[in-house]
């Protein structure tokens, strides 16, 4: 809701699909709608970090669509409108959106434990994520989260219509104001912890690998190559995962070619093997697949699935990312994928262990999120880092948390035994999401995540944390 990455899941998770429904994969991130007219759409996120596939509806309200590629939150809507509700070239105003002419099925769509109803006296349950994160910035955090409890005044009402694009009075396309000033940070020591981190800025965006402006460059996840160098992957909407090289983690070179096509793959998480291949596993909405490859530049897709959402308990599953537990045993921590019309929050992660990296079982229990034993704000796209104690560290994005005042963005919470996770603190890496920790050869530890701008895209981001 406010600057994004995808995982902009906040960031998804956008995967670029199009075509059959199990070739379809979500990514973490947003892209902008295509008109300021349509309904929720088919969605996915990161954003940071990213939603279901635009060839399969994970509600009964969104047709599926086949040239949009998901996003943790928003796909293209040209082409995907509710079944009741013919796509137009402008919006009505907010006093014609009135969500009890929906569908009855929108209003009582309830997907994984998380109940997605519209509440009929508020039209921010419409908001795409661009939307959100122009109202977000131009009202202010406090009036932002009371204007989902209580009805709009005229003023808000002509501040979220200039946000959707139209003013309320000449209904004319305009340009969303701009972000001022920092974004809010925590109060006192409330969120003090033991990990803060530095930005090191942006270092990719559109129209880098070909990627429109607005469209999202997201979910990045590294290994460093046996000559030092470092590999990086990232999914391009409408391309597919491609891959950059870097000599210092920092900057990067992007490579030719696609390492995995579009319609195949998105969430992208690589794993050096003992045998010294690598594996790419990537969320496809309904299961975790897998790709392997000898050079890390020509991947061939493994047979089978690698965890289905059902076995996780999920309506949709996304972001595999996998540490080694001890010789032998890895775990493999993911989350919930976003649904059609829904922003950030509302995620859970959970774990599975494996003894092949092929086959995995479910860790009873959730980690984070509804369900977990402690820590029950939203939580999505974790990614784990083990210490030399044995003790694991998520870092993941959490957004509109329940815990009044908290920052939006990457957080990280510790376990001693990595399934049950006590302590949580915020990173100060606003609005990020899909994180991915890599240990570079020279013993710095760097952060790769993504953000979402509306009108630049989806971002990649790195970022040095004091602790870890």
């Amino acid at each position: 809701v406010r600057k994004y990455a995808v995982a902009l899941t906040f960031l998804l998770v956008a995967s670029g699909c199009s075509g059959g429904t199990e070739t379809v994969a979500p990514v973490t991130t947003t892209a902008p709608v295509a008109t300021t007219t349509a309904a929720p759409t088919t969605t996915a996120v990161p954003t940071t970090t990213l939603a279901p596939t635009t060839t399969v509806a994970a509600t009964t309200t969104a047709a599926p669509t086949t040239t949009a590629a998901p996003t943790t939150t928003t796909a293209p809507a040209t082409t995907s409108v509710l079944t009741t509700v013919a796509p137009t070239t402008t919006m009505a105003p907010a006093t014609t959106m009135d969500p009890t002419n929906l569908p009855e099925s929108v209003n009582t769509q309830v997907v994984d434990g998380y109940d997605y109803r519209l509440d009929n006296a508020n039209v921010l349950n419409h908001l795409r994520p661009d939307n959100e994160a122009c109202i977000f910035h131009s009202l202010g955090d406090a009036t932002f989260k009371a204007l989902w409890t209580r009805p709009m005044d005229q003023a808000e009402t002509d501040q979220v219509m200039h946000c959707f694009g139209r003013g309320t009075e000449d209904g004319q396309m305009v340009d969303p104001p701009q972000p001022a000033g920092d974004p809010p940070q925590p109060a006192g020591d409330v969120w003090e912890g033991p990990t803060i981190c530095t930005s090191h800025g942006v270092f990719y965006q559109p129209p880098a690998f070909g990627v429109a402006v607005g469209q999202p460059i997201a979910d990045p996840t590294a290994t460093v190559l046996d000559d030092g160098r470092i590999r990086l992957y990232a999914f391009a909407q409408g391309i597919g995962i491609v891959s950059a090289v870097s000599d210092d983690g920092r900057v990067f070179a992007e490579e030719s070619g696609v390492r995995i096509a579009g319609t195949e793959a998105g969430q992208p998480r690589v794993w050096r093997l003992p045998d010294g291949r690598w594996r790419m596993y990537v969320s496809k909405v309904r299961e975790i697949a897998s790709f392997t490859s000898d050079d890390g530049l020509d991947f061939i897709k493994d047979p089978g699935d690698r965890l289905t959402a059902q076995a996780a308990g999920l309506a949709a599953i996304s972001s595999p990312s996998i540490v080694e537990v001890e010789p032998g045993l890895w775990r493999m921590y993911y989350s919930t994928l976003a649904v059609p019309g829904t922003g950030p929050g509302g995620k859970r992660s959970g774990s599975a262990t494996s003894t092949d990296l092929l086959e995995w079982t479910v860790d009873p229990g959730w980690r984070l999120g509804e369900g977990a034993s402690h820590l029950t704000d939203s939580a999505e796209h974790p990614f784990p880092v083990i210490a030399a104690d044995g003790s694991v560290s998520l870092f993941y994005g959490k957004f509109r948390a329940s815990q009044g005042g908290a920052p939006d963005g990457l957080w990280r919470a510790t376990s001693a035994d990595g399934l049950t996770f006590t302590d949580e603190a915020y990173t100060g890496l606003y609005f990020g999401n899909d994180p991915e920790v890599l240990l570079l050869p020279s013993g710095e530890r760097i952060i790769y995540y993504g953000n979402f701008d509306p009108s630049i895209g989806g971002q990649l981001l790195s970022a040095a944390c004091t602790e870890w």
